[in-house]
């Protein structure tokens, strides 16, 4: 074909043409299975249609701090733990809303706190990129369009495997498995913390009032909804919490005063006696195994305290 030649004269053209959308309806063929396979898990993997009457919320204190497994074996429900590492109190909003809308007999949602939880630091601040598996819903899409670029939306909308990262593919798989065990072996560096405490490098407590807002609102949400909440502080580290000051003290009468304020919430604070076991954790923050265990029965005999009260 000459240089100037109308490329469409050219007797193979319809067939280029053929190729590439033959090549084009390929990709989006299998990009879109392998997307739907991958959210299947993830549904499996966080509870989501799962209509579980008792879910777990919260970012990874409390996914390290709690065990789906045994506590759906002693209380006999079923029992969907949404919790993801990083997630804010935006996040975690979304996440209940998520909850509603998908399980249908939620009854009981576990909101993981801390004396941290209102702090605007600290935490992921792409979060809201968890979300991409699930943009497909008009509410979730229109939370990551506030957050993400032009480009980064369009791209993770047009093609769906570009919406999971290794961690999502991983608890993907995960799902599909039935495997729920989230541990991290090991104990706390106390030296390193007060290290830390001495060089006053250790991270604050600077409440934003926003996220106490975004919070609140939260357990309205779950008032109108008819589902009750039980906020669980899930410890942290005695020499952390001491070294927080007064701002510690406040954020515990906060979650306090929330059992006034709603009828529908209870408080089950953990810090006494398990904030000074240091055996319990893996850094100030998080629990290992141990911990784990300890907090979890803790948890099945208050709440079969509560729901013997409600039955």
């Amino acid at each position: 074909m000459g240089f100037g030649k109308d490329i469409r004269a050219d007797k193979n053209f319809p067939r280029t043409v053929r190729i590439i959308v033959l090549f084009i309806f390929t990709f989006f063929l299998i990009d879109m299975i392998i997307g739907t396979i991958l959210t299947e898990g993830l549904d499996r993997y966080y509870g989501l249609g799962s209509n579980a009457p008792l879910a777990l919320v919260g970012h990874s204190q409390t996914m390290l701090g709690i065990d789906k497994v045994i506590l759906e074996k002693e209380l006999g429900l079923k029992v969907a733990k949404y919790t993801r590492e990083g997630v804010n109190v935006a996040d975690r909003q979304m996440m209940i809303k998520q909850l509603l809308s998908d399980n249908k007999e939620l009854t009981y949602v576990i909101y993981g706190v801390d004396s941290w939880l209102f702090t605007g630091e600290g935490l992921s601040k792409n979060s809201y990129a968890l979300f991409y598996p699930f943009m497909d819903d008009p509410v979730i899409r229109a939370y990551i369009k506030k957050h993400a670029s032009l480009s980064e939306f369009l791209t993770h909308r047009l093609v769906k495997t570009t919406r999971f990262n290794e961690q999502l593919i991983s608890g993907s798989f995960r799902g599909y498995l039935g495997n729920w065990s989230n541990l991290k072996y090991g104990h706390v560096n106390i030296q390193r913390l007060k290290e830390s405490i001495k060089n006053n490098t250790f991270r604050k407590i600077n409440t934003n009032s926003a996220n106490i807002n975004i919070f609140i609102n939260t357990l309205d949400v779950l008032k109108v909804s008819g589902v009750k909440v039980i906020l669980v502080y899930i410890p942290t580290i005695d020499l952390l919490n001491e070294a927080a000051g007064p701002e510690f003290d406040r954020s515990i009468q906060f979650f306090q005063s929330m059992e006034i304020k709603f009828d529908n919430v209870i408080f089950l604070n953990y810090l006494e006696p398990y904030a000074h076991n240091h055996n319990l954790f893996y850094d100030p923050i998080h629990l290992n195994p141990e911990g784990q265990l300890e907090i979890t029965y803790q948890l099945i005999k208050d709440l079969k305290k509560h729901f013997n009260a409600d039955y």
